[in-house]
């Protein structure tokens, strides 16, 4: 029986694998207008029908669609599966204008009677119903809700005021209230524990259960990295931070490129001069955190950094950017940066824009 059960076993394991690793990927038609999905083989499995709008790049479980019908002209919003499955029909939910975006196999989606979002799984199943006013996406099985809030206009856009945001997972059970997180906690940092965590770059909640969940802040981890690494800096040190190419503008050249390396190597003196500013008491700096810019981190090696739908997963890797004004006659003439990508093995310098830098 050995001998049978284990290549059924090996051949259960394999399919396991390409099943995981066939990813359908995004092409257009010859105009442009329209796109659809071809396998890791290059097979068409879904000819062009969808419009351009939203474009998921790469369709592993299910994605918002937007597509027109040939026959009335009518156009038709919904969740598709990758079983072929339609559902959800005018129940997108719309961030910034673009459709929602597959997280981890969920998905949001809203009822426009209710004014309120939920959850669907990879198969179009509702998890999470539709009672919060607004959902953060997936992130390590997590995610935050917010209820009980008002809408209040906002210029072109609107804002929520008051209310309350729990933290869930991802069959709607409320792991923590008043779950009042900083924007940029990182939800895959999680640690459960019955005491308190002790730790300058964490912030902990008490859970439903008595237990303490904690979160590493993003802007308390950096600014911690940040000053040990200026501490401690040389060029080797600083090449072991610096991502394998660093990108920069150039008037002449726009937005050019280098390997991180080579770069070190030809402007080291003053990348160190600019980062021994931060230890000057007088030196006007801050941290903000954002995302790649997918214009100018567009080759394969930055890829995993953007979800399928090419938005920056700022909420995993996020681009921690330290500034530093100089001013004279009491106002700012001008403003250098250092811009570090959070990356699995730390942050790593990405992007540097310094006035004395050698290709200025």
């Amino acid at each position: 029986m050995k001998y049978i059960i284990l290549p059924f076993l090996l051949v259960l394991l394999l399919g396991s694998v390409r099943a995981q690793s066939d990813v359908w990927t995004a092409y257009w038609n010859a105009d442009t207008t329209l796109y659809g999905f071809k396998n890791n083989s290059g097979q068409v499995t879904i000819e062009p029908r969808f419009s351009g709008a939203g474009v998921a790049r790469k369709f592993e479980h299910i994605m918002s669609v937007i597509e027109e019908s040939p026959a009335t002209g009518k156009w038709s919003t919904y969740f598709l599966t990758r079983a072929g499955k339609k559902t959800g029909f005018d129940s997108l939910y719309f961030f910034d204008n673009a459709p929602d975006c597959e997280s981890e196999g969920f998905i949001r989606f809203k009822d426009r009677k209710l004014d309120k979002v939920g959850l669907l799984n990879r198969n179009g199943e509702v998890v999470v119903p539709a009672i919060y006013n607004y959902l953060d996406r997936v992130q390590n099985g997590l995610l935050a809700g917010l209820t009980g809030a008002q809408k209040k206009p906002d210029g072109e856009h609107y804002r929520w005021e008051g209310g309350e945001t729990m933290l869930l997972d991802t069959t709607g059970k409320i792991l923590i209230r008043s779950f009042a997180a900083p924007y940029g906690i990182d939800l895959y940092s999680v640690k459960r524990s019955d005491r308190l965590v002790d730790d300058p770059v964490r912030i902990s909640y008490k859970a439903i259960d008595g237990r303490y969940y904690s979160f590493i802040d993003y802007e308390k981890e950096f600014a911690y990295w940040l000053k040990k690494l200026v501490s401690t800096l040389d060029a080797d040190i600083l090449k072991q931070h610096v991502f394998n190419k660093v990108s920069y503008y150039t008037k002449h050249d726009g937005w050019v490129s280098k390997d991180g390396a080579s770069f070190i190597d030809e402007n080291y003196t003053v990348l160190k001069e600019t980062l021994q500013q931060l230890q000057q008491a007088s030196c006007d700096s801050f941290i903000t955190r954002g995302g790649l810019n997918p214009f100018i981190y567009e080759s394969e090696e930055y890829e995993k950094y953007f979800d399928n739908c090419n938005q920056a997963k700022e909420w995993k890797y996020p681009q921690m950017s330290i500034y530093i004004n100089h001013s004279g006659s009491g106002k700012i003439d001008y403003q250098e940066g250092l811009d570090f990508l959070r990356t699995d093995e730390g942050y790593r310098l990405i992007n540097v824009n310094i006035k004395k830098a050698s290709f200025q």
